[in-house]
């Protein structure tokens, strides 16, 4: 008589995840998981809140989990998924307030510290971060979906593919095209330095 393990790994589908598993997987994941979600959401508080919530969305599935991808890119796939949620929350909530775009932009700049002292200095690291959001702002939202996650996230382009479930040519192509952008964007700062 076979057991359940058999007929599930004939099956091609792997039994439950139990929680010492689960456990195993959020210390492994927490820095990247915690990453992934500020590249999207540019707030460090908000993406504790997002990567939480993806942890419990996670584990109320874990039975879910067919074992076809990693658990780690399952995981990454269902925090990506919950941070466009909140993007698209967001949205609609500044719409409802009537917040332009150019002062949520402000505001969020503002946010970031400066490690200048210098009023000089700092005033131009504004205006750099100001144009970098406005470059990022005017890219395909793929391609800045994309350029977040590899560049700000720190994940692999396999990783990203992933967890946006689009191919790894795709991402690269993505990556390629966002990178090439933002560099012509941003070309006459690179003249001044």
């Amino acid at each position: 008589m076979d057991t359940i393990q058999e007929i599930t790994q004939r099956s091609g589908h792997r039994p439950p995840m139990q929680d010492a598993e689960f456990e195993r997987l959020v210390h492994a994941t927490r820095d990247r998981a915690l990453a992934v979600a500020r590249a999207y959401l540019d707030d460090w508080d908000e993406a504790r809140d997002a990567v939480q919530e993806a942890y419990l969305r996670a584990y109320r599935k874990r039975g879910t989990f067919r074992g076809e991808a990693s658990p780690d890119t399952w995981l990454l796939h269902i925090l990506a998924n919950h941070c466009r949620d909140r993007l698209r929350r967001r949205k609609v909530r500044r719409w409802l307030r009537l917040e332009t775009a150019a002062e949520a932009e402000e505001a969020m700049l503002e946010q970031v510290p400066s490690d200048t002292p210098d009023p000089a200095a700092a005033s131009e690291n504004r205006a750099f971060r100001q144009a970098l959001a406005a470059a990022l702002g005017d890219l395909p939202a793929r391609q800045r979906e994309v350029f977040r996650l590899k560049a700000l996230g720190g994940l692999t382009l396999a990783e990203v593919a992933a967890a946006l479930g689009i191919s790894v040519g795709a991402t690269k192509s993505h990556f390629f095209r966002a990178t090439r952008a933002l560099q012509s964007s941003l070309a006459p700062w690179r003249e001044e330095s």
